[in-house]
């Protein structure tokens, strides 16, 4: 038996003696002016706000929160392009940071082998024909337009994940 349970049969076994009891005068008003004198939630928040130290506390960490929930209800209300072209701006600022770790590793290979790295790092990093979310059809869902979105981007990491096989290996026979 719950202590709900325990408390609605103290209730219902005593509900004549509890009916016959009568409140000292006045209780109900001052009961209503207790309940009134509470601050609300927004002045209690005020309230806090208003001491500078704890306030200024609050606000560095409020203000993160803040924005990640103002750029969920943006994404969410926004329409299916602008999302997609978030999403898909996130794996190119993978693959550039991939592309330029590779480099940076291929310093040690020949001037040839550097040349060449350079030049296939650039072509899977290259989009000539722009984002990929404005050029899918209109007809085909979210859903499916963030698979194939996915699907692209992942074969070019992949592709950059072969040359980092490359460097590693002729970094190991040097």
């Amino acid at each position: 038996m719950t202590t709900k349970d325990k408390l609605e049969e103290l209730f219902e076994q005593n509900r004549m003696d509890m009916e016959d009891i009568q409140m000292p005068e006045g209780h109900r008003e001052r009961f209503m002016q207790k309940l009134q004198a509470r601050p609300s939630f927004i002045q209690k928040v005020r309230m806090i706000l208003s001491d500078m130290s704890f306030g200024k506390k609050a606000a560095w960490v409020l203000s993160p929160a803040i924005c990640v929930l103002a750029v969920v209800l943006f994404l969410g209300k926004s329409n299916g392009t602008a999302a997609l072209e978030q999403m898909e701006s996130g794996y190119v600022t993978s693959l550039q940071a991939l592309g330029n770790q590779l480099l940076e590793e291929g310093e040690n290979l020949s001037v040839q082998d550097f040349e060449d790295l350079n030049y296939s790092i650039s072509s899977i990093l290259s989009d000539e024909d722009g984002l990929m979310a404005l050029q899918l059809p209109e007809n085909l869902s979210k859903k499916e337009k963030q698979r194939i979105i996915k699907e692209y981007y992942n074969q070019k990491m992949e592709g950059l994940k072969k040359i980092q096989t490359f460097i590693a290996m002729n970094n190991e026979n040097e």
